[in-house]
């Protein structure tokens, strides 16, 4: 929509006035701008504010809940553990890494000995990389590392994971020596 109003100017010899034919177009995306605006600011802060501590007490949960599965001998990767780890004791294994995950998780959650943990938790999920190479068949369909089995699929979710433990290390951490 579009308003057409006229304004008055003086002419050079002072005596004559001049009107001027000037446009405004009033569109609903310069009425909404300051309202849009002051919201994405909200919005944008929050996430600035609380975005890497969700992610910190979610991965914290997820390996608390993983871990427990693992100690109590629930957990549907031990048929897995069984077809990756043949030479280890898969009860002992399960209950190990239970224990290590909720180590991890209860780091996380409470926010305790985040260095450690984050370390733990990047020794942990790089183990799990070497079930790959160890027992490429459970992981891989023909051995094609392109096409994953629902086993690999489960390995390869771990890259998320430890990326989230870098973006939560870059965030709540400072360099050593130094208070928060």
């Amino acid at each position: 929509m579009e308003l057409i109003t006229r304004t008055v100017q003086r002419g050079d010899d002072e005596t004559t006035l001049q009107t001027q034919a000037v446009a405004y177009q009033k569109t609903t995306a310069i009425l909404w701008r300051p309202l849009w605006s002051g919201w994405d600011e909200f919005v944008l802060a929050a996430l600035h504010r609380w975005s890497v501590p969700a992610l910190r007490v979610t991965l914290g949960l997820v390996f608390l809940w993983f871990g427990a599965l693992k100690v109590f001998g629930v957990s549907p990767i031990i048929p897995m553990l069984r077809e990756t780890y043949p030479f280890v004791s898969i009860p002992v294994l399960s209950f190990s890494l239970g224990i290590w995950e909720m180590l991890i998780g209860g780091g996380l959650l409470f926010k305790r000995a985040l260095r450690s943990t984050l370390g733990l938790l990047c020794v942990h999920l790089a183990g799990t990389f070497t079930a790959l190479w160890l027992a490429p068949s459970v992981f891989f369909h023909h051995g094609n590392p392109l096409v994953l089995t629902e086993d690999g699929e489960f390995v390869a979710k771990n890259l998320v994971l430890l990326t989230a433990g870098l973006v939560i290390a870059g965030y709540e951490l400072t360099p050593l020596g130094r208070k928060q």
